[in-house]
């Protein structure tokens, strides 16, 4: 069987349209709404952990406040540093954002 070269063309191009991103997303869109999603899973975690210690170990809803006031601590601590971090980043490429 003779092969034209005109399937090798299509199969070799065929991983280059699956690489490349259906849509564009601007990564500062993504970054800023991952920050809640961030607060929420430290929360989550922290309210597991504490629901699954007071039940190991019988202790009513001990753990669970402690550790889910803890995750709201840590939850929003990340949240500023993060928040922080990329409001430098966007003064850094925008000067005239944010002069004061």
């Amino acid at each position: 069987m003779v092969d034209s070269g005109k399937n090798s063309e299509k199969d070799s191009s065929l991983p280059k349209v699956f690489s490349k991103p259906f849509f564009k997303v601007d990564s500062k869109l993504a970054q800023y709404s991952g920050l809640g999603i961030t607060l929420v899973v430290i929360i989550l975690v922290f309210l597991w952990v504490g629901m699954w210690l007071d039940g190991k170990f019988q202790t009513g809803v001990l753990f669970t406040l402690i550790l889910t006031f803890v995750g709201f601590a840590a939850g929003f601590y990340s949240f500023y540093l993060n928040v922080k971090k990329l409001s430098e980043l966007d003064k850094k490429e925008n000067p005239k954002y944010n002069k004061f």
